[in-house]
């Protein structure tokens, strides 16, 4: 009769010690604001005014395009439907312009973050902007994925704006979190 194991074989010890080891490595080394994301939340309230939404711009300005940012597709899922209610207590909303800083309308904007309620997998909507280039997206608020909440904004659709993605980290008692996008030609 062959004897009957009663301890983990020391390779899958190993291999459990050399993979936690991988996660704390890669936990330490990230910054607060994760893969290159900023803090955007607030606790301002709804219609409070961000940082972007303070920022006038004047006849013969220029804006700097938005730059994808690592992270900003994780998750992604093309062609999200179109005004999904994501729920209540956090505000997304920011202003779409192109590199002449004039408002955008009808362009669509891809929100998806992670909530008690949906992973970032299945909570996500597409929202067109108004005659002023503004969008907004009313949803529960996001919770903790991987070490920080956080909430991504995209123009991802086909036209003449070239796609963008963006990751911008918020804490779970955000009411507010203002992503402003300046897009640049696809051609």
């Amino acid at each position: 009769m062959p004897a009957t194991r009663t301890r983990p074989h020391p390779a899958a010890v190993g291999a459990v010690l050399l993979l936690v080891a991988m996660i704390a490595a890669a936990l330490w080394r990230s910054d607060e604001s994760g893969t290159g994301a900023r803090d955007e939340g607030s606790t301002g309230g709804a219609g409070a005014a961000g940082p972007a939404a303070a920022a006038t711009v004047g006849p013969g300005s220029t804006c700097t395009p938005t730059l994808t940012n690592p992270g900003g597709r994780n998750n992604y899922r093309p062609d999200a439907p179109r005004d999904v209610p994501l729920g209540r207590g956090l505000e997304i909303t920011g202003v779409v312009r192109d590199t002449l800083c004039r408002p955008l309308p009808g362009v669509p904007v891809q929100v998806w973050l992670q909530t008690a309620s949906g992973s970032e997998r299945e909570n996500r909507t597409t929202v067109l902007t108004d005659a002023d280039g503004r969008y907004r997206v009313e949803t529960d608020p996001a919770v903790s994925q991987f070490g920080e909440p956080n909430v991504h904004v995209a123009h991802d659709a086909e036209g003449p704006w070239r796609d963008v993605f963006q990751r911008h980290v918020v804490d779970t008692d955000d009411t507010l979190a203002v992503v402003d996008l300046v897009l640049v030609p696809a051609s």
